[in-house]
């Protein structure tokens, strides 16, 4: 009887092995197509304006509509966070205004005409601006913003958004 148990297991293991795990080979089929959607860099759906929270700037998604999104982006910008962004901990830095920022793309660079003095806007201010007019614009790339304010003639400051979504001076010695 021993033996008859021993062959026994051994034949239940070997049958165990020669199953496998159950799952046969295949090959590779086809997934579809990509997901869309979501904010990405050149998403045309979408703009991506930036407000702040206690650690600093912070994009956030706005849907966007056809056409130039310059525009479109400052408006929403100037707007602010929505109720649930501002329960979220977004809020703004920039002063209400009745006047609209300018904003055109021209020569790979994005021209913001401000109805504000830079040296009135606290530099949290002047980021949101800088990185939304940066990701809204159609250059491509690391655009640099020419910051033109009123009063102070055609001579722009030249300012980008580095990766941390804070305006940092194209020349160094920018900020004074």
């Amino acid at each position: 009887m021993p033996g008859t148990l021993g062959r026994m297991a051994a034949a239940l293991v070997a049958v165990a092995m020669l199953a496998g795990c159950g799952i046969t080979d295949t090959d590779a089929h086809p997934a579809g197509q990509p997901v869309e959607g979501g904010l990405t860099a050149r998403s045309s759906h979408l703009l991506r304006v930036y407000f702040i929270t206690s650690q600093g700037t912070w994009p956030v998604s706005r849907p966007a509509q056809a056409g130039d999104r310059l525009p479109q982006a400052m408006k929403a910008l100037l707007a602010g966070p929505t109720t649930g962004e501002r329960a979220r901990g977004l809020n703004t830095r920039l002063p209400s205004t009745s006047r609209p920022i300018q904003a055109r793309t021209s020569k790979g660079r994005v021209e913001l005409r401000l109805p504000w003095l830079v040296r009135d806007l606290q530099h949290a201010a002047v980021s949101q601006l800088v990185c939304t007019a940066a990701a809204a614009s159609d250059s491509g790339g690391d655009p640099v913003i020419e910051v033109l304010e009123p009063g102070m003639g055609n001579d722009p400051w030249l300012v980008r958004c580095d990766e941390s979504g804070t305006a940092v001076p194209v020349e160094p010695g920018g900020f004074s």
